[in-house]
């Protein structure tokens, strides 16, 4: 989904207006929302995991004033709108490694988080592969103090970019959004980025194959292709590095001869 950036505020624009009426129009049906029991209970608030998939869908429940970070990207820009609007607060940059802004947005959200407001991070993104949980969410939670809530967000009529990486998912008017929150994860004294990066990812993979049985796997299918397709490649590579000494040497070899 690229869009010219000189035309991204205007249609991001557009897009906003439309969404907060066709938001009017929607339904949500909630499962296993502990969000403020679990704020009662520890006088904290939390960070929500998503797939990057349902970013548009989580705007169905967002909370007031909820941190969101958002990739510095052409498809970012389109999102910011639709953040402001429904009331919550974006914050650029990307929790993958290496991605750019990820430390100053990371070091942004986590000040957010700890003065009371709920942050939200598609864990996945900004490029995959779909449902791979970046450390972004488990470095918040450690550094905020708090607790994990993986959730994942079906809109029951919808429209699919088929060959997006995340397979994003555009809610369609009158839709039912079924939200299925999974058990607080608590980073403990002892926890590692990689535990609590596997547990995030583990709790939403199985609650997309119970609640999206078949976008699950076809999400899994395009994982096995991308990463076939990038074994194909690195192969092909590794074949012309080591086709070109050989030619070389023969021509060396022609030179010395003669």
């Amino acid at each position: 989904m690229k869009v010219p950036s000189i035309v991204n505020p205007v249609i991001g624009v557009g897009i906003a207006a439309a969404f907060k009426l066709m938001r009017m129009t929607f339904s949500v049906r909630v499962r296993n929302d502990q969000r403020e029991r679990l704020m009662r209970r520890t006088g904290k608030s939390h960070a929500l995991a998503i797939l990057h998939a349902h970013q548009l869908a989580a705007l169905s429940l967002s909370a007031p004033r909820a941190g969101a970070m958002v990739s510095r990207s052409r498809d970012g820009d389109l999102l910011l709108p639709l953040l402001r609007a429904s009331n919550c607060v974006p914050i650029r940059g990307s929790s993958g490694a290496g991605q750019k802004g990820g430390a100053t947005a990371l070091t942004t959200l986590i000040r957010h988080v700890k003065k009371g407001h709920p942050g939200v991070i598609a864990v996945d993104g900004p490029r995959g592969p779909r449902g791979a949980v970046q450390k972004g969410i488990a470095m918040l939670a450690m550094k905020a103090d708090v607790p994990i809530i993986p959730v994942v967000l079906i809109p029951r009529r919808r429209w699919i970019f088929q060959k997006a990486w995340d397979r994003m998912q555009i809610l369609l008017p009158f839709t039912l959004v079924d939200a299925m929150f999974g058990d607080p994860i608590f980073a403990g004294p002892d926890a590692s980025i990689e535990e609590l990066t596997a547990q995030v990812e583990a709790s939403l993979k199985a609650m997309e194959l119970q609640m999206d049985p078949e976008e699950a796997r076809k999400g899994e299918q395009m994982n096995q292709e991308r990463a076939a397709r990038r074994k194909s490649k690195t192969r092909s590579g590794s074949a012309n590095a080591q086709e070109k000494p050989a030619s070389f040497s023969a021509e060396n070899a022609v030179k010395e001869a003669a």
